[in-house]
């Protein structure tokens, strides 16, 4: 089986294009992911698929 997400995009409220997680915090099975797109920002929680590509993790002491 091929797996259609390999990145866990989701899609733009806006402009309706897939959006790739810029970055994302794995714990206990799910991945929180951060994304934004067209001047906004949000983010969505999966459930960790094997093999699919997990997002970096975000800069906690970035200024």
């Amino acid at each position: 089986m091929t797996d259609g997400n390999r990145f866990y995009a989701d899609t733009c409220d806006h402009c309706l294009r897939p959006a790739r997680p810029g970055s994302g915090i794995a714990t206990g099975g799910l991945l929180t992911a951060a994304y934004r797109c067209c001047g906004t920002t949000w983010t969505c929680t999966w459930r960790i698929v094997p093999g699919r590509i997990l997002p970096p993790q975000p800069r906690l002491n970035a200024a």
